[in-house]
């Protein structure tokens, strides 16, 4: 299997360049970045697909960019990835992924690749660790005089109903998401579930510290169990359960430990 390498360069100064053997290296600072190295592979290659595997260098903004390319693309299912992370992301840390560079390198080179878990919302978004919601800015919502309105519902609970003051969401495995609502400068209330439900008055989204371009008023956010073939340690099987998919050979989590 061959290794390509994609740099997504998301910040002011340019990161160091990663040590290693690949067949080819690409680096991007936006969409437009990542698409024409998606191309570029496929040009490359014909397709991508078995043959090769997409190791991600990226921060966590970075990571949610590429994810959401290869998912416009139709690759998310697909593309083997591996990811050399520039920051701790709890839901890959939980997932068994080396938290120093040496270890991802290794996960990336020799490393199986299986079948795990983001969360989605109904724009077409994807989210791999933690997503924020709050009043867009420039609107009066979270002053005593206007306070931002929610209304948040986590499958069959109602999680809020009324003023608050933010939203959280999180994955906290490969069937399960938690929302927490900030009520108050101490008052909180979170419930876990599958998906998310929610209307409110403008809101700024902020998806793995990407924020979206405009206000939002509702969406659905899910928890997408099998979605991402990613290279995570062997060793970490033994923490976890996995059965065999049928397509390809490999394996699909199938529960996951906190």
């Amino acid at each position: 299997m061959r290794l390509a390498l994609l740099s997504v360069d998301s910040g002011p100064a340019p990161h160091a360049e990663v040590p290693g053997s690949f067949a080819s290296r690409h680096t991007a600072a936006d969409a437009a970045g990542v698409d024409a190295a998606l191309a570029a592979l496929e040009a490359g290659s014909g397709r991508l697909g078995a043959d090769t595997r997409l190791v991600i260098d990226a921060d966590l903004a970075g990571l949610n960019l590429v994810l959401h390319r290869l998912m416009r693309r139709g690759l998310l299912e697909t593309l083997e990835t591996a990811v050399l992370a520039r920051q701790p992301v709890p839901y890959l840390s939980r997932l068994g992924l080396p938290a120093d560079l040496v270890g991802q390198l290794q996960v990336a080179g020799s490393a199986p690749a299986r079948l795990v878990g983001v969360v989605k919302d109904d724009s077409g978004g994807v989210c791999v660790d933690a997503a924020s919601l709050g009043p867009w800015p420039g609107e009066p919502g979270g002053t005593a005089r206007s306070p931002w309105w929610l209304r948040a519902v986590v499958d069959d609970q109602r999680l809020a109903d009324g003023a608050a003051r933010e939203l959280r969401v999180r994955r906290l495995g490969p069937t399960e998401l938690e929302a927490t609502v900030r009520l108050g400068r101490l008052r909180r209330r979170a419930c876990r579930g599958r998906s998310l439900q929610l209307a409110c008055d403008p809101a700024l989204i902020v998806a793995d510290g990407v924020g979206r371009e405009r206000p939002r008023g509702k969406r659905t956010f899910w928890s997408e169990p099998a979605l991402w073939w990613l290279a995570l340690p062997a060793e970490n099987v033994a923490a976890q359960s996995w059965w065999r998919s049928r397509a390809g050979g490999r394996a699909i989590e199938s529960a996951y430990e906190r």
